[in-house]
């Protein structure tokens, strides 16, 4: 397949919503777009903790703290599922031939 014809596929998929992976041909400005807005995703996440992780301590009630924690630990976790699932968009589509 040519670049031109592997060009239209991978935005057939992107039209039909067909799941792309990381080890499917793509040109390489669309891999560093993808890997740029989830590395975007993850720090808005990270940050997003921030703020509420000063008020823990502030909160009036338990049930309050509880909340904040709750809150805090899930932006935590999301950052870290994203910062982890961008790591195999970084694979060089040479390596994938």
């Amino acid at each position: 397949m040519s670049e031109q014809e592997n060009g239209k596929d991978i935005s057939g998929k992107d039209r039909h919503e067909i799941r792309i992976e990381p080890k499917d041909w793509m040109p390489d400005s669309y891999r560093k777009t993808l890997v740029r807005q989830i590395s975007q995703h993850a720090h808005s996440e990270i940050v997003g903790m921030l703020p509420e992780g000063n008020w823990i301590t502030r909160a009036p009630t338990l049930k309050r703290k509880v909340v904040l924690l709750a809150k805090v630990q899930d932006e935590r976790v999301t950052g870290s599922i994203f910062i982890r699932q961008q790591k195999p968009w970084h694979c060089s589509r040479r390596n994938n031939q």
